[in-house]
């Protein structure tokens, strides 16, 4: 039989873990704000494990305050080696974290894992784990996204390529001997879903996937919200904002994505942040301006 064609008892018995490298204190703007990022993520982990036994390791180099979450599943490493002297390193820490992480498992399992690498404020559907024993594949990527702007409350839908702009959206199966030995190991199988420098980015775990021998397949349904424009945001850092909502097929209208992201991210208060439907209105209207006036900027040109 095939892993492909295997039931779903027997596919549940591959331990799930998700692997959460979380940003030292001292290159936060805002440690608290950090903190309850990190807690939204973990509720809405405990959303989508509430039928599976699945674990949650934290590296750190500042343990977070976990209060109000279950902690039996939550394993919380405090890394062994000195944080990041400047932000523009924050990529090479994210990566050497998950491989500690990597590590950990090793000396953790006893066979094959599923591992999905998340960054510690984006959010996992609820149907999430469900849908990668049911698929029996042995990678996955998260093809369709939700981009949640913080700052403007405004929700987005992303198909087919959301996987191309959130890290937060990849799961793959490794065996046991293809987990890293500590986190300075570079050559595993595993280490090889890194970031620039050292490895190809998130954007291209698909093709790393793929030279691995196990191309990914999509999971089918949005199944990551992807959080932008907070105070600890890269988005926030790079001076994006509504560029990201440049397509208004594709925003999302307040009272569907109040329910979506309360009920299958266990996120209320993200929910009751969102924009109203006159400002929805307005984004729309700001969007179609500004997509009919860069068609008309090219069509000057030609």
């Amino acid at each position: 039989m095939s892993h492909v064609d295997k039931p779903l008892d027997e596919a549940q018995s591959t331990p799930f873990a998700f692997a959460v490298p979380l940003k030292p204190k001292r290159l936060c703007s805002d440690w608290d704000a950090a903190q309850a990022n990190l807690r939204r993520t973990l509720r809405s982990i405990e959303g989508a494990t509430r039928h599976y036994s699945v674990k949650t390791i934290i590296a750190c180099h500042d343990e977070p305050d976990l209060a109000g979450l279950d902690q039996s599943r939550i394993t919380v490493l405090r890394v062994p080696y000195s944080e990041p002297q400047v932000i523009s390193e924050g990529s090479r820490d994210r990566a050497r974290k998950r491989r500690h992480i990597g590590a950990w498992l090793r000396e953790t399992v006893e066979q094959d894992v599923h591992v999905m690498f998340l960054d510690a404020d984006d959010l996992v559907h609820r149907d999430l784990i469900g849908a990668v024993y049911r698929s029996g594949h042995a990678s996955h990527v998260v093809a369709d996204g939700y981009f949640v702007d913080v700052a403007t409350g405004l929700l987005l839908l992303r198909r087919g390529s959301f996987y191309r702009s959130c890290g937060s959206s990849f799961v793959c199966r490794f065996a046991r001997a293809e987990l890293p030995t500590s986190s300075e190991d570079m050559e595993s199988p595993y280490s090889q879903f890194g970031s620039s420098p050292d490895h190809r980015g998130h954007q291209d775990y698909d093709q790393v996937a793929a030279d691995l021998g196990r191309p990914p397949v999509p999971l089918g349904f949005p199944a990551v919200a992807y959080l932008v424009n907070h105070t600890e945001s890269m988005w926030r850092a790079k001076g994006r904002g509504l560029r990201a909502f440049e397509y208004p097929r594709e925003l999302v209208f307040p009272a569907a994505g109040r329910k979506l992201l309360a009920e299958d991210f266990a996120a209320p208060d993200l929910a009751g942040g969102l924009a109203g439907r006159l400002d929805v209105a307005a984004a729309l209207s700001r969007a179609s301006f500004a997509r009919l006036r860069t068609a008309v900027s090219l069509s000057g040109r030609g």
